[in-house]
């Protein structure tokens, strides 16, 4: 995401949005210490970005 445009009305940001990663690396890293299956499996369904108005904190969307 290169700009965006805020949702919130009371917000009305335009600009580069805050990037955050979804999930935990320490709860999988600790799955795959003790159960590597569901380890990969939780890095797999949470890999990607949200983006945030870094003004008024919404998500405005995701990326994977």
């Amino acid at each position: 995401m290169k700009k965006i445009i805020c949702p919130n009305p009371k917000c009305d940001f335009t600009g580069k949005p805050s990037k955050k990663a979804r999930g935990s690396t320490l709860v999988g890293l600790i799955l795959c210490l003790f159960f590597l299956l569901p380890g990969i499996i939780y890095f797999i369904f949470k890999s990607g970005y949200r983006y945030y108005c870094p003004n008024c904190g919404i998500q405005v969307g995701n990326q994977n």
